[in-house]
């Protein structure tokens, strides 16, 4: 561009314009810039907890067992601790009935039926705490989770909130600059039409 055109864009407000409006365009590509960067490590963090996933969805779909005694027979049924665990219990009954001549007392048959509790108390409380246990890391992921979203949609929003007052502010810039141009031009005008500043 030629050097009387630099001094009429100067004189306009057009260079201060455009100055304006680049700086909020610059703004904005890096806010947006930003934002992807932002989305990218969110996403990479939440990739850190798929591996426990499914622990967390194990204990869900086990919840059910604390609280249902059917539940909780099923398991006993299924499980070879317990069966060794009752046989033992009710093998030393029996023995010790045997050397009292106590075989088919009321208390050895009391004895031989708590021995089904007594095998199976300790199985059914590991059982819920290994599902407690699930639950809270399930819960815990979850939560983690959670708060990389909101971290996210907050750096976000302010990054936007950024963006748009970098935009306004490119406007305004703008505006400005040409008005101020505008007031330049008429100065100049009257400059020349005054009897003091004619050239002739």
């Amino acid at each position: 561009m030629s050097f009387v055109g630099d001094i009429v864009d100067d004189l306009t407000g057009r260079t201060a314009a455009d100055a304006a409006t680049r700086s909020a365009s610059q703004q904005t590509a890096a806010g947006q810039q930003a934002i992807g960067t932002i989305g990218d490590a969110a996403a990479r963090a939440q990739g850190f907890f798929d591996p426990f996933q499914s622990i967390g969805q194990q204990g869900l779909s086990q919840a059910s067992f604390l609280g249902d005694p059917q539940a909780q027979f099923d398991f006993l049924q299924n499980n070879p601790l317990f069966q060794m665990g009752l046989n033992n219990l009710n093998q030393q009954t029996n023995q010790s009935a045997a050397a009292g001549g106590r075989l088919s007392t009321g208390d050895t048959l009391q004895q031989l039926t708590n021995n089904s509790l007594l095998a199976a108390s300790p199985l059914i409380d590991r059982q819920r705490q290994d599902i407690l246990a699930q639950l809270g890391i399930g819960t815990g992921l979850a939560g983690q989770q959670a708060g990389i979203e909101q971290n996210l949609g907050s750096n976000i929003a302010n990054i936007q909130t950024g963006i748009g007052a970098a935009q306004a502010a490119g406007t305004v810039g703008a505006a400005n600059a040409r008005q101020q141009g505008t007031g330049n031009l008429f100065n100049l005008a009257g400059s020349i039409l005054s009897p003091a500043g004619s050239f002739f």
